[in-house]
């Protein structure tokens, strides 16, 4: 069994601007690429038309033997405008709900994701409500570069009502550029290359704060989940917040185990390309935080040019672990996924 666990298709600009509504679709969308950087090839491994199509991404899912798949369209960033933002969100959920989650095509395949808008917590709980009785509906997304740290109180109820409705968060560098600060902390970079070298360090920085601010602590039903954030990249900055919370944390007594040990109970992260060729790859146990074969999803990130296929994840693993990055740590860690998973295998 296969379940990608990133999937990406595009709303074309057309249909997107018309759902949204007025006054806020009386201007052109941003890019689906981002403005600043933008890379010396396509970005898209298919035609756009393709992966705005129900039916072709049903197709290729099929051929590549993916059992499941979540769905989380890009909105093009971190809108500045809060009743923008909010339409912008609601439109995807929508769109998702209408145009691909009933989608004859993909016989059952697709699952869904909750875009909410972070400017308004208040109108953020409305539209998880909104859509959360939809067991179809298996995460929501917040994007990794946004304007303040996820451990931040302000974002706590959003947090809280995700646990409590089993809902995972996905946090995901879509790749919009409206209002995103810079992504280095000494300001922009000048190449596409640097800026996607250092695409992680969003995530880590997200994934530090939920840790410190004592966001686990407090849920502990909270599970996270990275989509541009690389298993090992994440983990040695996390040891190191290890070795300064053995003497720093009179500062945060609220951090009650070792910052590590919050990976395995609460994060998992998306395979990425690295993980190949870091010197863990081929060993999977022992690790500080959890086993890698454990702490990793498999997530195609289709249409990407970045992606990756399930048949390239891990290679030098035994079929056990590949089967558990495939499959089985999703299933144990989406609280949604078992129904859906019954309910496909019944089919």
């Amino acid at each position: 069994m296969i379940i990608d666990c990133a999937v990406h298709p595009v709303l074309p600009d057309g249909e997107f601007n018309k759902e949204i509504g007025s006054p806020w679709n009386l201007l052109k969308l941003p890019s689906l690429y981002g403005d600043r950087y933008a890379a010396p090839f396509d970005q898209l491994s298919v035609p756009e038309d393709q992966a705005a199509d129900p039916a072709a991404v049903a197709a290729r899912l099929r051929e590549a033997s993916v059992d499941l798949a979540v769905l989380s369209p890009t909105t093009r960033g971190y809108w500045p405008n809060p009743q923008q933002a909010a339409a912008v969100a609601s439109a995807a959920n929508r769109m998702l709900l209408e145009r691909w989650l009933t989608a004859s095509e993909a016989e059952g395949r697709f699952l869904g994701s909750i875009r909410i808008a972070l400017n308004d917590t208040d109108v953020a709980l409305r539209e998880i409500d909104r859509w959360a009785d939809d067991d179809r509906f298996v995460q929501i997304v917040v994007p990794a570069r946004a304007l303040a740290t996820y451990g931040e109180q302000r974002f706590f109820p959003i947090w809280r009502a995700a646990a409590e409705r089993g809902l995972v968060v996905f946090v995901h560098d879509d790749l919009g550029t409206l209002i995103e600060p810079p992504p280095t902390q000494v300001g922009f970079p000048s190449f596409y290359a640097e800026t996607h070298a250092i695409r992680p360090l969003s995530g880590i920085t997200q994934l530090t704060s939920f840790i410190v601010a004592g966001v686990f602590e407090r849920l502990p039903e909270l599970r996270v989940v990275f989509g541009d954030v690389s298993a090992h990249a994440a983990r040695s900055l996390v040891v190191r917040t290890d070795k300064d919370w053995q003497s720093d944390r009179l500062e945060v007594p609220w951090v009650g185990d070792a910052p590590t040990s919050y990976l395995e109970r609460h994060v998992r992260f998306l395979t990425q390309a690295e993980d190949e060729i870091s010197p863990h790859s081929a060993r999977s146990t022992g690790t500080i935080g959890g086993d890698t074969s454990s702490l990793v999803v498999y997530g195609s990130r289709h249409p990407y040019w970045d992606g990756m296929d399930a048949k390239d994840v891990f290679p030098a693993w035994s079929e056990q672990e590949r089967a558990q990055c495939l499959a089985g740590n999703a299933a144990q860690f989406y609280p949604r996924l078992a129904s859906r998973l019954a309910a496909h295998t019944s089919a």
